[in-house]
Formats: structure tokens, C-alpha cells, sequence
């Protein structure tokens, strides 16, 4: 509740828009490296990654996975 708290604090209400948008391939690297490595903190992949804490923190508590038609129409458009 405090994280939560503390969030909505630092983005005054507004929406949460990261200045870096990470591709699908990198968002299924930082899934597979976490399951992989359950012990790494989330600090040091973003570290790694160069993203922000918070990015990797939604990326890994999100439970949404894209079906093969999404899939599909997102890499042709990172591409």
C-alpha cells in the first residue's frame, strides 16, 4: 500500500507513461530471466536493461499474455 501510495504521489494523479517503450522480444527476456533467476531483484534487470525499476516491476507482475494474432501484428510493427 505504501509502494502504491508513493507512486501516486510521484505521478500526480496522472497516467504512468515510461520514456522508453521495450520491445516484445525484450519484455519475453525479462519474463524468462526472472523465471529463470528467481532470486535477482527487479532493480538489477532494469539495471541490466537500462529501463526504469518501475518498468520491469509491471512487466513482471502482469499476467497478460498476447494470443498468436497479437503476437503477430506486434513484431511486424517493432519491425
Amino acid at each position: 500500500k505504501r509502494q502504491k501510495y508513493a507512486l501516486k504521489e510521484k505521478f500526480d494523479g496522472d497516467r504512468w507513461r515510461p520514456q522508453k517503450r521495450l520491445s516484445p522480444d525484450m519484455i519475453d527476456m525479462i519474463r524468462s530471466l526472472k523465471h529463470m533467476y528467481p532470486e535477482i531483484k527487479s532493480g538489477d534487470i532494469a539495471e541490466r536493461v537500462k529501463v526504469s525499476p518501475e518498468s520491469v516491476r509491471r512487466i513482471l507482475r502482469s499476467k497478460w499474455e498476447p494470443t498468436d494474432e497479437e503476437k503477430e501484428r506486434m513484431t511486424k510493427k517493432w519491425q
